[in-house]
Parts: structure tokens; C-alpha cells; sequence
């Protein structure tokens, strides 16, 4: 399959959102908000199923992460330095495995944005779009900054909308229930008994 065929295919799908205007600006940001809704929805669900094919993986990640940073925030507690060390260690361990394992499951979602790129080279590639001070951009230029902000934006939306709050739900309920705590918790304990000092568990 040719890269022209490829865009073919999904002329269909886009290029409608631009003519819904007779006004070329507006159908334009029409067409641009239409794209940027597909490629987010498209790369969501893909990191969706990437982590649900591979949820007893991360639900470990999280644990060891969230299990031993609280191991560690009550060994600070009882003044237990070996145990904070040892348990602090363990966390900083896990959370650096986490946090790859998150930008490699993001890194998931990205592989439709060359494809609109490619697509938008193809239909816009011989229109000069005129950015104040920069001058004329393709639409690349164009594309890549809404598209962030729009990903930006939809990542504050989703806990309101019906299916990826769903899937944000089945993630938490993976991962446990155990809240990760802070060492402001510590100053609402103090009044508290201490507890037994806790047995960093093994990675």
C-alpha cells in the first residue's frame, strides 16, 4: 500500500470536517478541531488496550511504587533511618521504572499523528499558512501546536466523559486502592502511637 493510497483512505474521514463552511477559515478550524478530536480518540484507545493487555505489569509497577514510598514515609515516622533508606531506595527504584513504562504507553498513542501529518502535507501542501513574525508555515506548523493544546485540554475532560472515565475507573481498581502518602501525613500523626517499625519488602 502506497502513502497516497494511505491518504486516500483517509481523505474520506477528514476532509468532510473542512467543507462544512463556506467560509475557508472557519471550515478550516472546524476541520482542525475534527482531526485533532480523531487523533486523540484514536491514541487514548490505543493506550487503553496497550495497558489493559499488560495491566498485571503495571498494577505491580504501582504497587512496589506507592507500597514502599509508604513503607518509607513511617520509618521517617518511628525515626527508623535503615528502614526509610532501605524502603526509600526500593520506591525511587519503582518510580523511575514507572514513570518509563508511562511515556513508553504514551509514546502508544502517537503512532496516527505522522499518518495526519502525511495526510494534511497531501490535501494543504501547496497552501501557505501565514503565522504573525514566522511568516509562511506548512501545515504541520499549524497541526502540532493545537493538537498538544487539544490533548492538553481532553486530558482535563476526560474524568466527564462516560467511556474513558470508565476506563480510568478499571485502572484505579488494577492498581489498588492504596493511596500514596505524603510527609505532611506525618505532622497529622504525631499524636498518634507509633506503630511497629515496617519490614521493607523485597523488589
Amino acid at each position: 500500500m502506497t502513502g497516497n493510497t494511505v491518504y486516500e483512505f483517509l481523505d474520506f474521514w477528514l476532509i468532510w470536517a473542512f467543507r462544512t463552511s463556506d467560509n475557508p477559515y472557519v471550515g478550516f478550524a472546524i476541520g482542525l478541531f475534527w482531526i485533532c478530536l480523531v487523533t486523540t480518540i484514536i491514541g487514548e484507545l490505543c493506550i487503553a488496550g496497550v495497558y489493559f493487555i499488560n495491566k498485571k505489569h503495571f498494577a505491580e509497577l504501582n504497587h512496589n511504587m506507592v507500597s514502599h514510598h509508604n513503607l518509607s514515609i513511617k520509618a521517617l515516622g518511628v525515626k527508623d533511618k535503615v528502614s526509610w533508606k532501605a524502603c526509600n531506595s526500593i520506591a525511587n527504584e519503582a518510580f523511575g521504572k514507572n514513570f518509563f513504562s508511562h511515556i513508553a504507553l504514551f509514546a502508544s498513542s502517537l503512532w496516527i499523528v505522522p499518518f495526519v501529518i502525511g495526510w494534511m502535507s497531501y490535501r494543504f501542501g501547496e497552501v501557505d499558512f501565514i503565522v504573525p513574525v514566522v511568516g509562511a508555515v506548512g501545515p504541520a506548523f499549524v497541526f502540532i501546536p493545537v493538537y498538544i493544546l487539544f490533548r492538553y485540554l481532553f486530558s482535563k475532560a476526560k474524568p466527564w466523559i462516560p467511556v474513558f472515565k470508565v476506563i480510568q475507573r478499571k485502572i484505579k481498581e488494577n492498581e489498588g486502592e492504596e493511596d500514596m502518602l505524603s510527609y505532611s501525613d506525618l505532622a497529622r500523626k504525631t499524636d498518634k502511637p507509633q506503630a511497629d517499625t515496617p519490614v521493607p519488602e523485597s523488589s
